[in-house]
């Protein structure tokens, strides 16, 4: 009879986000090979089965056949035709093609084409659970996990073998029975590097090894298919966005049987609308924000079934690693844990629905995102001001960003929207002072210098008794509110930003709120300086967009 293993793991014992990711993976794959492949359950003396799967750990049960056909899955690849006009060293033919012409769209040219065969690794259950796949194999969501895996997880060629030596359903040995021998003795320490643990190193700065237990490092095979996949974007100096590498959102796994039995489901229901070649959800303005869409595609799942919204029954947190290749280098950006704090999980959840500007929408991410001061209270934690730090932001970014639509909604939906929710009476206050304020000063300098003023019955502006088209009033309402702007950004310093407040906005503030706000004027003069920006921003004019997004991507 042929030798068999049984290895006990326990989620509590393994040592990483990454191994609880690993387990996951495992008991994903053995439940798909189990559930759904046919030539598994009709080979005989194959022994690959979950015993005791509970939530807090399983029993894994196989033989050298059970692990065969294992790897088989989880390294299964077919090759893909591509071409390149580039000349390069290994192509296998050539082919003369027309193409649109750069200069001249409506014409063609003629160029040579170079074709050549590459390995794309197949995913196993991932390519099944992507709704945007279909024969072609050309899903949204698989494509970008093919892509990350190619570049940072198996950025180096010489870590592929596993998948080149089993194109198109091929089976292949060695690794497995590599792998076998080492699972003799469970327990041995053995070596770890990046090929298994990302952002691990074989030998540290210090000259000290990483090491790891040999059924620990079993598990690093397979945490890839537990773990969501993000791009962040960075703006350049013209406002448009271009990709900088990928965020791995890894869950950090409490329950074992309820995590597997929810996430195939978060996969298959994600949206598929398109963005470029990507998926417009996985494009994302933060790192972090990767893990905070996770955790709301978890809580969504979890509320759908049974109306709790606790996700720290399922998870302990999101582990992100952002990672770039560069030339021939993985660069590890980043490593942070976003914990699953249901305030922050719905304040996410806003931001993503109402926000469309990608700089703002980083700044209130990273306001989301802060952590809590040691000895604070939770309540504190949870009131930090949405328009915090926007007055560095709004003094230092290029003035080209700023006369973005989008930027315009942002600053109008933050009031609308946000100023107000769980704040202190204070705060929603002195805020909503200065939005009324600054809305006085743009409508009363229109009706005075422009005599342009707002005709509530027609819904129309109105100039020496004449109806206007909206565009005309609302250009001359962006060179008011501009002009304020630029203005007060250029006072950075407080008392010049006081004396510009007093002279040009106090007019319009209320006398019964003088005494008040005036001790919050020279008090808080950051803050007000900062809702000030904001508040001359949402008197903008700006676009309506029924997407929500930018509509292309720049790729770095």
């Amino acid at each position: 009879m042929e030798e068999e293993l049984e290895i006990n793991y326990q989620l509590a014992e393994l040592p990483s986000a990454q191994h609880r990711a690993g387990l996951a993976g495992l008991v994903l794959m053995v439940q798909y090979l189990r559930d759904t492949q046919p030539w598994f359950k009709e080979c005989e003396g194959v022994i690959l089965e979950l015993n005791n799967l509970n939530e807090f750990g399983v029993n894994i049960k196989l033989n050298l056949q059970g692990l065969q056909a294992l790897f088989d899955l989880t390294y299964k690849a077919f090759t893909e035709e591509r071409s390149t006009e580039t000349k390069i060293k290994k192509y296998h033919r050539v082919e003369e093609v027309k193409v649109p012409d750069k200069k001249d769209k409506t014409k063609t040219k003629r160029v040579l084409r170079y074709f050549y065969t590459v390995t794309v690794p197949q995913g196993a259950f991932l390519s099944n659970w992507d709704k945007s796949n279909d024969n072609s194999q050309r899903g949204l969501w698989i494509k970008l996990w093919r892509d990350m895996l190619w570049n940072i997880v198996r950025g180096v060629p010489a870590t592929r073998n596993s998948f080149n030596h089993r194109i198109n359903g091929a089976s292949y040995s060695k690794d497995t029975r590599d792998i076998w021998e080492e699972l003799q003795h469970p327990d041995k320490i053995t070596g770890q590097s990046g090929n298994y643990f990302l952002g691990a190193m074989a030998v540290n700065a210090e000259n000290i090894p990483t090491k790891d237990k040999a059924r620990y490092q079993f598990l690093l095979h397979f945490w890839v298919f537990a773990a969501q996949v993000y791009c962040p974007a960075v703006l350049d100096k013209d406002g448009k966005r271009k990709l900088a590498g990928y965020a791995l959102a890894i869950p950090d796994v409490a329950k074992l049987k309820n995590f597997c039995r929810v996430f195939p489901q978060v996969l298959k229901e994600r949206d598929v609308k398109k963005w470029g070649y990507l998926p417009r959800e996985a494009v994302i303005d933060l790192p972090e924000e990767g893990a905070l869409d996770l955790l709301l595609l978890l809580r969504e799942r979890i509320e759908h079934e049974t109306g709790d919204q606790q996700l720290q029954r399922m998870i302990l947190g999101i582990e992100l690693i952002h990672a770039e290749k560069i030339g021939n280098n993985i660069k590890i950006r980043s490593i942070n844990t976003v914990e699953p704090v249901k305030e922050q999980v719905d304040k996410y959840k806003r931001i993503k629905k109402s926000y469309w500007c990608p700089w703002f929408r980083k700044q209130l991410l990273v306001n989301v995102l802060r952590k809590q001061p040691d000895g604070e209270e939770l309540s504190n934690f949870l009131e930090i001001k949405p328009w915090t730090d926007f007055d560095a932001v709004l003094s230092r970014i290029p003035r080209t960003w700023l006369q973005d639509s989008t930027f315009s909604h942002d600053a109008r939906n933050l009031f609308e929207q946000e100023i107000g929710i769980k704040m202190k009476k204070r705060i929603r206050d002195y805020a909503q002072i200065i939005y009324h304020v600054c809305q006085g000063y743009v409508i009363g300098k229109l009706k005075s210098k422009y005599k342009i003023k707002w005709d509530k019955d027609k819904k129309a502006y109105l100039q020496d008794g004449k109806y206007i088209v909206q565009k005309e009033a609302d250009e001359k309402k962006y060179k008011i509110a501009n002009e304020a702007f630029l203005a007060v950004r250029s006072r950075t310093e407080g008392k010049a930003f006081i004396d510009y407040f007093v002279s040009t906005f106090y007019p319009f503030v209320k006398q019964d709120e003088f005494v008040n706000f005036t001790e919050i004027l020279f008090n808080q003069t950051d803050d007000v300086r900062a809702v000030t920006l904001l508040a001359l921003s949402s008197q903008f004019p700006f676009a309506k967009k029924e997407d929500n997004q930018p509509d292309e991507v720049d790729a770095a």
